[in-house]
């Protein structure tokens, strides 16, 4: 067998060459593949934590603020609904108001009777007659339920918190781990005994999983409204948190409520 010095100069040549090309060509593949097994194990990593945790969440903690510590910008907008001003799409304006021992508020929004004094007459003997306002944002929404005057006008059920208040955590509590149970125990109370229970108005814990923060449903009445509904409609056991779409569950965060 010819060795290297046999060769001739130009097949000698052409030999070095091509084993430069394999040497070249191993190595471009061998950085190919090292860089392609540490994208996935990069995207193993993301599916395991998809975000950076600063504090560890669970279905214990209903405090918007602490959940804020791993999404600033999401809380940032979230504090954003204190601002007060009408908009295109609603709103409404701040209004002062001089705090008593029954309302400590400062502040609240227009009422809807003065604008239109039908609604009185259309409300006759229904509590919505004595005092009915525009919307303000989240922030405001427990408190503006709380010290509205219609608790004065007659006695309010528990089952409004279910759409004012962060419930999560008062229906696991009260139904030992079940919302089922803990929402109809809340139903059973008066507005006022139930409203000691919940310190938060609608916040993160009610719309996402703490673990995933895939969005979810945690109203008890909109599970089986859907359900019921879907019934009527041939899909038996429908669940929502898993058979719904993803644009669906968009609308469904904001509609349980």
């Amino acid at each position: 067998m010819a060795s290297n010095s046999d060769l001739h100069p130009e097949g000698a040549s052409r030999y070095r060459k091509l084993l430069f090309a394999t040497i070249a060509l191993a190595a471009l593949a061998a950085i190919a593949i090292t860089a392609l097994l540490v994208n996935i194990f990069e995207h193993k990593q993301e599916a395991k934590n998809p975000f950076y945790r600063v504090v560890e969440l669970n279905d214990t903690i209903d405090d918007p603020a602490i959940w804020g510590k791993n999404f600033p910008l999401q809380y940032d907008l979230y504090l954003r609904t204190v601002d007060m001003q009408r908009t295109r799409y609603g709103g409404s304006e701040a209004l002062p108001h001089s705090p008593t021992e029954g309302d400590p508020r400062t502040v609240v929004s227009r009422s809807k009777l003065e604008q239109d004094s039908r609604l009185k007459e259309m409300w006759a003997g229904y509590s919505f007659s004595k005092d009915y306002r525009e919307k303000r944002g989240h922030a405001y929404m427990l408190d503006d339920q709380t010290f509205t005057g219609r608790q004065q006008a007659a006695p309010q059920p528990g089952t409004c918190l279910n759409c004012h208040a962060s419930m999560v955590v008062t229906y696991n509590k009260l139904g030992d781990g079940d919302i089922f149970k803990g929402f109809e125990a809340v139903n059973h109370m008066p507005y006022m005994e139930a409203r000691k229970l919940v310190k938060h108005p609608v916040a993160c814990i009610d719309c996402h999983d703490p673990g995933s923060m895939q969005l979810r449903i945690t109203r008890p009445a909109f599970i089986e409204g859907m359900r019921a509904l879907k019934a009527s409609q041939g899909t038996k056991d429908y669940n929502v948190n898993k058979q719904a779409t993803r644009q669906e569950m968009r609308s469904y965060v904001c509609g349980q409520c």
